[in-house]
């Protein structure tokens, strides 16, 4: 996919009358970190009254501005593509450009009392599909094909895991205690994971 065409994906959003630019602000992830060719590594897209950024995680790498015009947005003579509102922080997108529809997840403060070295002291155990996930911030081990990041954009942290030493997804983290990590943002399955403190 050429990178124009990745940009009829991304800069879809304020196609119906009844949403309001305030509706959309914000920042959003791709849900499950889906990638597209014309925008590295972990997308994250912003979404201001004027304008949509984009970014590599935290790293900035675009901005655009747009119109909205009979119901669709437009971007120089590009108009296309329809969404729905799941729920308020989640986005689905379709597009003839698309084999499916695309979900982005709106980004909210994670809510701790933990300070970020406390957090990456704590090892959690993640159970999806019937298999267990250890996520441990500081095993990083030379050698591992896959480590955890705790990493932070604003108020939301995240679990960036790495594979071979890059970066392949980053989960939004909604709460973290002393006993749970609270996942959400999922692309299939669940929408939200707890992970459980180990002893």
């Amino acid at each position: 996919m050429k990178f124009i065409d990745s940009y009829f994906v991304f800069f879809i959003l304020l196609l119906s009358a009844s949403i309001t630019a305030q509706e959309l602000e914000g920042k959003w992830v791709i849900s499950g970190n889906k990638s597209f060719g014309g925008f590295p590594g972990l997308h994250l897209m912003e979404v201001s009254e004027d304008s949509l950024s984009h970014y590599n995680f935290n790293q900035f790498v675009t901005k655009t501005s747009y119109e909205t015009e009979d119901n669709k947005l437009k971007i120089g003579t590009l108009a296309f593509a329809e969404f729905s509102f799941k729920n308020p922080n989640r986005l689905s997108i379709a597009s003839p450009r698309l084999e499916k529809p695309v979900d982005y997840i709106r980004l909210i403060p994670t809510e701790t009392n933990l300070s970020p070295e406390e957090i990456r002291k704590i090892k959690y155990d993640l159970v999806r599909g019937g298999e267990n996930f250890i996520i441990d911030f500081q095993d990083h081990a030379d050698g591992k094909i896959m480590e955890s990041y705790l990493k932070k954009v604003d108020d939301t942290f995240f679990l960036v895991i790495h594979r071979h030493g890059n970066p392949i997804t980053a989960v939004p983290i909604e709460k973290i205690t002393q006993e749970k990590m609270h996942l959400y943002g999922f692309m299939a399955g669940p929408n939200k994971l707890v992970a459980s403190a180990m002893e």
